[in-house]
């Protein structure tokens, strides 16, 4: 009884973890999860049109998990989750063979 529960909880696991979205707004974080097979190099992840963090690179399988309050725009203020929300999150970087990447959640930065 005990190993078929085990194996049932082992395969739920398991197919749970495909459908895992590659960005995650949670309470106070944003969470960004590399789900290829290649690293990614400059990495920006956007906020709310103008609210930007980066990091150089993440690695294949690796996640980046972001406090809300390190998002800065273009003239150092901060984002600040008690006087707003998140409504977009958008993922650019590039891949190891030179390939864009693009990921958006919600609402995705407006171009201008």
């Amino acid at each position: 009884m005990l190993a078929c529960l085990l194996s049932l909880a082992c395969a739920m696991a398991a197919g749970c973890a495909e459908g895992r979205p590659a960005i995650l707004t949670q309470e106070g974080s944003v969470s960004v999860e590399n789900q290829t097979g290649e690293r990614w190099t400059n990495v920006e992840i956007w906020m709310n049109d103008h609210y930007r963090v980066t990091a150089r690179a993440l690695e294949p399988g690796g996640r980046l998990i972001v406090p809300l309050d390190a998002f800065v725009a273009g003239f150092g203020q901060r984002f600040d989750r008690r006087r707003q929300s998140v409504f977009g999150i958008e993922v650019t970087a590039r891949d190891a063979s030179g390939r864009d990447v693009r990921l958006v959640w919600g609402k995705g930065r407006r171009r201008v």
